[in-house]
């Protein structure tokens, strides 16, 4: 993902405890999928088919995990050994009840100081882990959710940073999450102006305060290290152009009923034109965890 807006309610019995809406932006030659059932039909998200890995993942039991990369070109970078799609994979399968291993308090703080974890890619099977740290993946910022808890993880040129998110409305992009970029700040104004003037809001409603091609005052464009002209060409929340821009535009819904959770993914996915070519939606209700997404 390269910017998303949502609304963190962890003390909601019921209803939505979380709302995530995102774009994704990649250049539209990379092979990817999109929404889908993974092999073991636990996780539900779109796949990296280069270098494996996915931007936005949820397990059936009742987690999440999504990041955006961070952009800092006039700085050295790491040398990346791993893809970060792999830490989503590894960090929504971390997140679920009974995971190998650390809780996921202190598998990211482990993170965050340096050490190496033990992360699953494909199952939790003691034969499919692999041990990882930051240091070996490029800069990103990583949101992880179990349903109680959401962790936000910075890794970037000034170092690392893990946060417990309070309630209420956050955005996030592709700089340090203490610097709102204008994009982001546009998009969780128009997200929260949308929660204050319905009850309820649909699924198209969320999607369309995405497809937002809105650009800042020069002025205010954030110095990433790229051209003028590049940077403003990514300062629009839905980037559009033949090479590079928006692939897909996600909801998350995230809804509880006493003891029971219902998790819902919808995604469209565009064309180099802007134009939306597909539309999906994963569900997976708790009432009967063992079963897998339901995909329409």
């Amino acid at each position: 993902m390269c910017l998303m807006a949502f609304d963190w309610q962890p003390m909601a019995a019921q209803g939505e405890c979380l709302i995530l809406i995102g774009n994704r932006d990649e250049f539209h030659h990379r092979a990817t999928t999109g929404l889908c059932h993974w092999p073991d039909d636990t996780l539900c998200g779109g796949r990296d088919l280069v270098a494996g890995g996915g931007w936005l993942v949820m397990h059936r039991s009742g987690a999440l995990a999504t990041l955006t990369n961070v952009r800092q070109l006039d700085r050295q970078s790491p040398a990346a050994r791993h893809s970060r799609g792999r830490l989503v994979t590894a960090a929504v399968r971390q997140a679920i009840p009974g995971a190998p291993g650390l809780a996921l308090k202190d598998w990211l703080e482990a993170l965050v100081a340096g050490k190496a974890v033990s992360a699953a890619l494909e199952a939790n099977d003691a034969q499919q882990r692999f041990s990882m740290t930051l240091a070996e993946l490029d800069w990103c910022n990583l949101l992880v959710c179990d349903g109680h808890t959401l962790w936000q993880l910075h890794h970037g040129p000034e170092g690392n940073q893990l946060m417990c998110l309070p309630a209420g409305i956050h955005s996030l992009s592709n700089g340090h999450p203490d610097t709102a970029w204008p994009k982001q700040q546009r998009l969780s104004q128009r997200l929260a102006e949308l929660k204050a003037r319905k009850a309820h809001v649909s699924d198209k409603e969320y999607l369309d305060i995405l497809k937002d091609e809105w650009r800042p005052a020069t002025a205010l464009l954030p110095a990433t290290g790229l051209d003028c002209a590049r940077e403003a060409l990514l300062s629009s929340p839905f980037i559009t152009s033949p090479e590079y821009g928006t692939r897909a535009a996600t909801l998350v819904r995230w809804q509880r009923d006493g003891t029971q959770q219902s998790l819902k993914l919808h995604e469209r996915r565009f064309s180099p034109d802007g134009d939306c070519v597909a539309s999906r939606i994963g569900i997976s209700n708790h009432s009967d965890a063992t079963q897998g997404w339901q995909l329409s």
